[in-house]
């Protein structure tokens, strides 16, 4: 009778370590299959706002070479290459669209002052997705002197997990610009800092120069903590791009890549009300009942690690609680 239940218990862990198997199989064949369809869809929008055949060049409200203001520059024109009032009349939220060439950095920008959070887990259309969508910090405007830019840092090589690639030697200076295209024309900026910091660092902070002190303290404390910085100091008067996302051997590490605007291609737009953003309901948002279990289990095999409460920023709120993520995109 012994040996019959040992076999019948053994029989019995069998089938129920074989469910298991089969279940955590299935989920994570749906999280990647979920980052495919995220990877496709980025695809297809690039394809659907990209200027193939630029119409007649528009009218120029401002031509600038910042490293040369004083004389006229013999550098071509920035080319615009995305539609982005197309973009906005697809979503509102949108406000632009971010590029480093030769890179997977190649994405649409959100903005949404009042939700702070609300693509860190929403995809361009608003439906849910692990990858998010890259956006602009909820105390920035497009006139402030610091843009600071959030991204994941994901496993399957999209978002900004190409910012880790910087770490590496000649990996700056072969890849120095990123593009920031918005709906009043294209902007170039050129990485001057690679920096790990922490969530609460003082930089997350700085989005406003009150001062040239405060600019240029704030810039000292960046160079001496840099991997990597080059000889062209940003100055006081001068836009910086800050792309941020997790990095390290903690839940708070992050890595930061800072760039000064070197060149501006500004026009003069018409104001329009364009588009809608699509509705604002958190119905659905949630795909699975086993978020709980996507999220210790899954979702970490996916994405380099899980996101901290807060931001490095106090202040900022969570969205969902039961998703247990913060605005800091990783």
């Amino acid at each position: 009778m012994k040996k019959i239940n040992s076999r019948l218990l053994f029989g019995v862990f069998a089938l129920l370590l074989s469910a298991v198997v089969v279940f955590c199989g299935v989920q994570i064949w749906q999280e990647y299959s979920s980052r495919q369809k995220d990877i496709d869809a980025f695809a297809e929008l690039a394809e659907l706002v990209e200027i193939k055949e630029p119409d007649a060049p528009k009218e120029t409200a401002e031509l600038r070479n910042v490293e040369d203001t004083d004389e006229e520059s013999d550098a071509p024109a920035l080319t615009v290459r995305h539609d982005i009032p197309l973009l906005v009349s697809r979503n509102s939220d949108c406000i632009g669209w971010i590029t480093i060439d030769n890179t997977a950095v190649d994405y649409p920008v959100m903005h949404t002052p009042d939700r702070p959070q609300k693509y860190l887990r929403r995809n361009f259309y608003q439906q849910y997705s692990d990858s998010g969508v890259p956006f602009l910090d909820y105390r920035c405007t497009l006139d402030s002197d610091n843009l600071i830019i959030y991204g994941h840092n994901m496993r399957n090589g999209t978002m900004f997990s190409a910012l880790k690639d910087y770490l590496n030697d000649g990996h700056p200076a072969s890849h120095p610009t990123i593009l920031l295209e918005t709906e009043d024309g294209a902007h170039e900026f050129k990485i001057f800092a690679v920096v790990s910091v922490d969530k609460l660092d003082t930089w997350y902070n700085f989005i406003h120069a009150e001062t040239e002190d405060d600019f240029n303290d704030a810039i000292q404390r960046i160079i001496q903590n840099a991997h990597y910085t080059d000889r062209d100091i940003p100055e006081y008067g001068n836009r910086l791009l800050t792309l941020s996302t997790c990095y390290g051997s903690t839940r708070s590490s992050r890595l930061i890549i800072i760039a000064r605007e070197e060149k501006a291609n500004v026009w003069k737009t018409e104001s329009t009300d364009t588009g809608t953003d699509g509705g604002d309901s958190d119905e659905g948002l949630l795909r699975y009942d086993f978020a709980r279990f996507r999220k210790v289990f899954v979702r970490p095999l996916c994405c380099r690690r899980q996101l901290p409460f807060r931001l490095g920023h106090p202040r900022i709120p969570f969205v969902h609680r039961g998703t247990g993520h913060s605005v800091t995109a990783r």
